[in-house]
C-alpha cells in the first residue's frame, strides 16, 4: 500500500478531530489516521469512531497524539472505568476496556511487536495469532481476600506516589509531570489504600518530600517511607522460601507474580542435577534460589546483578543454597569475561531489554535453553531478532496479565538453537 503523504498543516494542539480507530499499539494507545498522518490516540478501542483532542505531535507534524473526548460509535467491549481519574492518570491505560478485551489487546501488541520489530511470524510453524495468548492471573494465596479481585482491581502491593507543592499525595498525569491528588488508587491492595495519607504535613518553611513509597508483603507487613533511600525490609514468601526485599527496591507488584514466574521459569528451564546455569539480572535471588535447589550440589548457578543492595539481599536469601554464587557486576561486562559454556541461561532484563551485545554473549555460551523473562514486548522482539540472527529460534512464549488495567504485560520466552 502506498504511503499517504500529508497535504495540509497538522491540526493545532487543543483542536478536536474525528477518527476511526484501528489496531492497538505499544504504549497503551490505538492507532488512527487523520489527513494521512498517523495518530496515536488514548482512551480509544479498536473499531470505534471517536472525536479526540490533539495533545501533541512529532517533528514536523509527522504524527499526532490525541485523547478521546467523545465516542460516536463504541466498541462492545467498552466499559465505564472504575476509577474517576482513569482518563487523566498515567498509571492506567485500559480501564475503559473489559478485562477480556484488555488481554486481547495485549496479545495483539505482542504479535505486532514480534512481527514488525522482530521479523517473527510464527513459533515452531504455528502462526503467532494461534499461539500468543495473554493469560488471566488469579491470586489464591490471600485468605482475607484483600488481594486481587476478578474485576482487575486491588492487586498492586507496591506503590510510588508523587507529592505536590501543597503536600497532597497523588499520581502523575499521563505524559506529564502534573500530579493528580489521588491517595486512594483502586489498583492498590486494601492495606495500602487504608494506610496511605492524603496529605503530608510539613513545617511552614519546609518543602514537602517528592514521593511516598508504600509496600505490603504477603506475610502481612505494610511499610511506607518518604525517603527513597530508605533501606527498610519486607519479608515475602514464595513457595516454601522467605525472601528479604527492600521497601524501595524491585519486587513484582502483583502478589501472585513471584510464585507464578518461578513455576513457569523452572518448568521451561528444565534444569538437571549438575547443570551450569546463569541467572542474569538476578535481583534479590528469586530465580537463583530455586534454580540452585534444582541443580543440586554438583551443579552451579552464577547470579549476576548490578545493584549492590539487591546482591546483598540475594546472598542472604540464598545463604542455604550452596550451589548459588552471586556476582555484583553489570551483566554486559561480566558475561563478556565468562569463558566456559552454560547449560541454561535465565535472564530477566529491565524494560529496555538485554541488548544485542548481551544476547550475542549469551549465544556464545552455547546453552541448550535460554529463558527470557520480559516486561516489554518491543524490547523482547528486538532481542528475539538478535537471537534468531545468531541461530536461536523462539520456541515458546507464555504471557501473563499481571498488570490489569495497564499497558504492561509479562512474558516468558524460550529460545533454543535452531538446528
Amino acid at each position: 500500500m502506498a504511503r499517504v503523504v500529508p497535504t495540509t498543516e497538522p491540526p493545532e494542539i487543543g483542536e478536536s478531530i474525528a477518527l476511526e480507530v484501528g489496531n492497538p499499539v505499544a504504549g497503551g494507545q490505538c492507532i488512527a489516521r487523520f489527513d494521512g498522518r498517523v495518530v496515536f490516540v488514548r482512551d480509544a478501542l479498536p473499531g470505534e469512531q471517536v472525536t479526540a483532542t490533539v495533545t501533541g505531535y512529532g517533528k514536523g507534524g509527522a504524527f499526532l497524539r490525541a485523547e478521546v473526548n467523545g465516542v460516536v460509535v463504541a466498541s462492545p467491549d467498552r466499559v465505564v472505568p472504575p476509577c474517576p481519574i482513569a482518563s487523566e492518570c498515567g498509571g492506567c491505560d485500559w480501564q475503559h476496556a473489559s478485562l477480556g478485551e484488555q488481554r486481547r489487546i495485549k496479545a495483539a501488541v505482542i504479535i505486532d511487536a514480534l512481527t514488525r520489530t522482530g521479523g517473527i511470524t510464527e513459533i515452531l510453524g504455528q502462526p503467532l495469532a494461534d499461539v500468543v495468548v495473554v493469560r488471566e492471573v488469579v491470586d489464591q494465596s490471600d485468605p482475607a481476600n484483600n488481594g486481587p479481585t476478578d474485576d482487575g482491581l486491588h492487586w498492586r502491593t507496591r506503590m510510588r506516589y508523587a507529592i505536590n507543592s501543597s503536600g497532597q499525595v497523588g499520581l502523575r498525569a499521563a505524559r506529564s509531570h502534573r500530579i493528580i491528588p489521588a491517595a486512594d488508587c483502586p489498583l492498590a491492595v486494601s492495606e495500602l489504600r487504608a494506610d496511605v495519607p492524603g496529605t503530608i504535613e510539613t513545617q511552614r518553611d519546609q518543602k514537602p518530600p517528592r514521593a511516598l513509597v508504600a509496600a505490603h508483603s504477603n506475610t502481612g507487613q505494610t511499610e511506607m517511607t518518604l525517603d527513597e533511600r530508605d533501606r527498610s525490609l519486607l519479608t515475602e514468601q514464595v513457595r516454601d522460601r522467605e525472601f528479604q526485599v527492600g521497601l524501595t527496591g524491585f519486587w513484582q507488584v502483583h502478589p501472585a507474580a513471584p510464585s507464578l514466574l518461578v513455576d513457569h521459569v523452572l518448568e521451561l528451564a528444565n534444569v538437571d542435577h549438575g547443570d551450569q546455569v546463569l541467572d542474569l539480572y538476578s535481583g534479590v535471588g528469586l530465580f537463583a534460589a530455586f534454580l540452585g535447589e534444582a541443580v543440586g550440589l554438583t551443579g552451579r548457578v552464577d547470579a549476576v546483578e548490578g545493584e549492590k543492595a539487591a546482591v546483598m539481599l540475594a546472598r542472604q536469601n540464598t545463604r542455604d543454597v550452596e550451589s548459588v554464587n552471586h556476582h555484583c557486576s553489570r551483566v554486559d561486562s561480566w558475561i563478556a569475561r565468562r569463558g566456559q559454556r552454560a547449560d541454561v541461561v535465565v535472564l530477566d532484563p529491565p524494560r529496555a531489554g538485554a541488548g544485542s551485545s548481551v544476547v550475542a554473549d549469551v549465544v556464545g555460551l552455547a546453552p541448550r535453553t535460554v529463558v527470557y523473562v520480559a516486561c516489554d514486548p518491543v524490547a523482547l522482539a528486538r532481542d528475539a531478532k538478535t537471537f534468531a540472527n545468531l541461530g536461536y529460534a523462539l520456541a515458546e512464549l507464555r504471557s501473563f496479565d499481571i498488570f490489569p488495567m495497564t499497558k504492561h504485560v509479562e512474558s516468558i520466552a524460550i529460545f533454543r538453537h535452531s538446528h
